[in-house]
């Protein structure tokens, strides 16, 4: 073979190793990647769900301050009624 052809063939094996090697290195990236989404998601989920608990906890708190608040002044009126 001459220099000329097997100048060509290093160039064409070259371009295919480094098309190769990138679809390889992507690949790979993109496994890791992926558990950082898996643990990103799942991360997010909590919170979501911590939030709700936190919602239903002072919805929770509100309802028992009106009712105290209900009962407290009504308490006031009868109190005055009886005076």
């Amino acid at each position: 073979m001459d220099p000329k052809m097997l100048f060509y063939i290093g160039i064409i094996l070259g371009l295919i190793g480094g098309v190769v090697l990138t679809l390889l290195f992507v690949k790979v990236k993109s496994l890791f990647s992926s558990s950082e989404v898996r643990r990103l998601s799942r991360e997010k989920k909590n919170l979501e769900k911590r939030l709700q608990e936190k919602d239903s906890y002072i919805d929770e708190m509100m309802g028992h301050a009106e009712k105290l608040a209900h009962n407290f002044s009504t308490k006031k009126l009868s109190d005055r009624k009886d005076s």
